[in-house]
């Protein structure tokens, strides 16, 4: 049945002004009551996709508090770090873990505790010194100390990594010291 009146009503989703013929019609088109619902549904995702790790997270850590016992997937969960990251910790020694089969490793909890009571401060590593280079007249590159030597170039790098030489990379070329290399390939003949 349909009215004889009109109303003037303003688009909920568009906010321009139109005649409707009900008193409840919310919106000028069809096009304009799609439109809303996929904003207002696409919206309600994000906001649930943004509730969704902070609801998980305190789910995941209300059994954690009361468990002696943690595997290494739960501890990571614990710490809030990765898997990956509890293994270089028991690797390295800082933190305590028991085998109980090939594929199933234990942690105390007290364990961790303990990790944060330590409070070892880490300090930087050392950097490596880094030698100039010297002038590429006094430098050999590969196919030179191939040609002189009468060796193969995995002989030569691995002659470099074992005496601790310095090389050199200048565009696809890798050079090498002469004092360096003599020294040592001399000595050797």
């Amino acid at each position: 049945m349909s009215s004889n009146f009109t109303i003037q009503r303003k688009c909920v989703h568009c906010k321009q002004i139109f005649n409707a013929k009900t008193t409840v019609t919310r919106f000028c088109g069809k096009l304009c009551n799609k439109r809303f619902n996929a904003t207002r549904q696409r919206n309600d995702k994000i906001e649930t996709e943004n509730l969704h790790p902070i609801i998980l997270s305190a789910q995941a850590m209300q059994p954690l508090k009361s468990v002696e016992f943690l595997d290494t997937q739960k501890a990571a969960i614990l710490l809030g770090v990765s898997r990956s990251f509890i293994y270089y910790l028991i690797n390295t020694g800082k933190l305590a873990a028991y085998n109980l089969s090939v594929r199933r490793t234990i942690i105390l909890k007290r364990d961790i505790e303990q990790l944060f009571q330590s409070r070892t401060l880490i300090a930087p590593l050392p950097k490596k010194q880094v030698s100039k280079m010297p002038v590429m007249d006094d430098c050999y590159n590969m196919s030179e100390l191939h040609e002189k030597f009468k060796i193969s170039d995995a002989a030569i790098y691995n002659l470099i990594k074992r005496n601790n030489i310095d090389k050199f990379q200048v565009g696809r070329f890798t050079y090498v010291a002469k004092k360096n290399i003599d020294s040592i390939l001399l000595n050797q003949i």
